[in-house]
């Protein structure tokens, strides 16, 4: 089963970077300030031009000052005269009401004379009857021309119709002098009363009021201006108000367009750092899957078949040394004396290089290390004199490097202690190494089966740290 060496179309899809986005201008913060530096001191010109013009208007104020208390006070004393001459008036009402009347009448009667006088080209009745008889007097004398009679009649008719106007412009002034006459009667009643001074009073103090507003309506003038003015300068501030919102929107909106775009910049760069992160774990994971599927293929207990390969090659090696190890030790005492170190001889080629296994590496040994194994190869059957006893044990012994020590171990075979215990050692070689070479195939099964369990753990938990990632 070959393992995934590609991720689904899904995962590339999803490691695909996404579109990047054109990087907008970042703000100039510098500029903004010093742009709303120079539109906060417009903003501070104007306050103080405004708060200028709002003084200007406190003096020229005609509520406020010397001139509005005068102005207070004669209206104060204008209105008790109203109302003294209101009391006055319900004491004798009637005569205030008939001369009230009269004046009113009176009034209106010399606007009508005034009008009915400017449409009349003769002021007098007598006037206009000495124009008809003369006019008269010429048709009668039967001296003028048909034309002229019949001008002349013309002329008479609209002097008679003339006439009817002057008679009531005669009776209305008439009716006005008789008015006048009641009236100056009432006036007479009226003249023991305070009603005349009151009347007086209150002329002279209108009089003075109306003096104080004509001299106050060049303040009038003056104060317009300021209030025009004033106008203007509140319009030039909220137009550097509302150029300084619009400022601050654009920079506001231009700022959160960046800060926008450097969020999805991080985002985006997050994302690909995760896929590539997934990837990287996919990858991974791929690649240990094969090699564990490597390892599970390849033929259970090659190693230690190896080994006992080697160590059966390193102890067949030894065997000639051993022979002659004992061979000198039955020989006599004489020639174990004559070569003494034989022995030591036997053990070095033990312990030299050439006898090392491929794989191995010999250990030289010090005075202090125990870094090899010797053994006596058991009890003697006859007592031997006690210095032909130790040459014997001495020749013996077998002294084996750590390394191939360990191999034994591994194996779980017995160490050789002793040169005549070879053999056997070498038999338990080849029985253990055909007992891994019967179980090899099964072993190698289950390992297969064992290592794709491992793959599929693997690969479901690979999934799940995607989705989570994801």
């Amino acid at each position: 089963m070959a393992p995934e060496s590609t991720a689904p179309t899904a995962d590339r899809q999803r490691m695909e970077p996404a579109a990047r986005n054109e990087r907008p201008t970042r703000p100039d913060a510098e500029a903004h300030k010093q742009q709303l530096a120079a539109i906060d001191g417009e903003i501070d010109r104007l306050r103080k031009e405004q708060d200028a013009i709002r003084d200007a208007l406190d003096r020229t104020d005609p509520r406020k000052g010397p001139t509005a208390e005068t102005r207070g006070r004669l209206a104060s004393r204008l209105q008790e005269i109203r109302t003294e001459q209101g009391g006055l008036r319900k004491s004798r009402g009637k005569v205030f009401d008939r001369q009230a009347a009269l004046a009113a009448s009176i009034g209106k009667k010399t606007a009508e004379l005034k009008a009915q006088q400017a449409k009349l080209t003769y002021k007098t009745v007598a006037e206009i009857d000495d124009m008809i008889a003369t006019k008269d007097r010429q048709i009668e004398s039967g001296s003028l021309k048909l034309v002229d009679e019949r001008r002349l009649t013309g002329e008479v008719s609209s002097l008679r119709r003339a006439r009817k106007h002057v008679e009531q412009a005669e009776a209305l002034q008439k009716a006005i002098d008789g008015e006048l006459a009641e009236l100056a009667e009432i006036d007479e009643q009226l003249a023991d009363t305070n009603a005349q001074a009151l009347s007086e009073e209150h002329g002279r103090l209108q009089h003075e009021l109306d003096g104080l507003k004509a001299s106050q309506e060049g303040g009038h003038q003056k104060r317009s201006e300021l209030l025009a003015e004033r106008t203007r300068v509140a319009k030039a501030l909220d137009h550097s108000w509302e150029k300084k919102r619009a400022l601050q929107n654009e920079h506001r909106q231009e700022s959160n367009v960046f800060y926008q775009w450097q969020q999805e910049e991080r985002k985006r760069k997050a994302a690909e750092d995760k896929q590539r992160r997934i990837h990287e774990q996919r990858e991974k994971r791929l690649a240990l899957a094969q090699e564990q599927r490597e390892e599970a293929e390849a033929p259970a207990f090659q190693t230690e078949i190896g080994s006992c390969d080697t160590l059966i090659a390193y102890l067949n090696g030894l065997r000639p040394t051993a022979a002659a190890a004992a061979a000198a030790v039955n020989g006599g005492r004489s020639e174990a004396s004559s070569r003494p170190s034989s022995a030591a001889s036997t053990a070095r080629d033990a312990g030299a290089s050439d006898h090392v296994p491929a794989g191995m590496v010999a250990v030289k040994r010090t005075n202090c290390e125990e870094a090899y194994f010797a053994g006596t190869g058991g009890k003697a059957r006859r007592r031997l004199p006690r210095k032909e006893k130790a040459a014997g044990a001495k020749a013996d012994a077998l002294k084996l490097p750590l390394a191939v020590a360990e191999r034994f171990l591994e194996l779980q075979v017995d160490i050789p202690t002793t040169t005549s215990g070879i053999a056997a050692a070498v038999d338990k070689l080849v029985a253990r190494k055909r007992h891994f070479v019967e179980l090899q195939p099964q072993a190698t099964e289950d390992n297969m089966r064992m290592a794709e369990a491992r793959i599929a753990k693997l690969m479901a938990e690979l999934e799940v740290d995607e989705k989570i990632v994801a």
